[in-house]
């Protein structure tokens, strides 16, 4: 039962992957010379195998190296899902005014210089960035921004996907990133 549940698992991120090369034109990234050995996001689905670097990648030709690594984050995610450390968790703050204020605070002191006030990835900071700070606005607002993939990212940054992004878990709580979380999603409005 339980193999059939991992089989039944394994062929639906099978079946998102190619819905995304379908739809969106883009397939698994190739690796790139001085690519470090990455650990496993779920055991037993080795994504770095030798066998994957020799697959076809379908619809990346003509893609830049630096959509390339835009994009990498969310395909991990799509295929994987986020590490086990952060797997089903949730947001536990309300939209309440006082968390999206101390929320806005905490994005306009350790984002807005690279994502801009908005989250509209325009930052006064990102500007000579590659690949550029992520359209924060847009992004909020798509199904694959789960509370768990938000976490993840601020949390760990962008270096493992080459993104310039900090690690702000040693800088923030959890908490912290909760709030800026619900600051997002309440659509960055000016802070009081």
């Amino acid at each position: 039962m339980h193999s059939t549940k991992i089989a039944l698992f394994m062929t639906s991120l099978g079946l998102a992957a190619t819905l995304c090369v379908l739809v969106f034109g883009f397939g698994p990234s190739p690796v790139r010379a001085g690519d470090e050995p990455r650990e496993e996001l779920v055991p037993g689905l080795d994504l770095w195998s030798e066998e994957r670097k020799t697959a076809p990648y379908w619809g990346s030709k003509g893609t830049t190296p630096d959509l390339v690594r835009r994009v990498e984050r969310h395909e991990v995610f799509m295929r994987a899902g986020v590490p086990l450390e952060y797997r089903s968790l949730r947001n536990p703050y309300p939209q309440a005014q006082m968390i999206i204020d101390v929320g806005g605070k905490l994005y306009t002191a350790h984002c807005a210089s690279c994502h801009a006030s908005k989250g509209s990835g325009d930052g006064d900071a990102g500007r000579d960035l590659a690949p550029s700070p992520a359209f924060l606005a847009y992004l909020i607002k798509h199904p694959r921004s789960v509370d768990e993939y938000l976490l993840w990212t601020i949390s760990e940054g962008g270096v493992q996907f080459g993104s310039k992004m900090p690690t702000f878990k040693e800088t923030l709580t959890e908490q912290q990133i909760w709030q800026i979380v619900t600051y997002m999603r309440a659509d960055f409005p000016d802070v009081r």
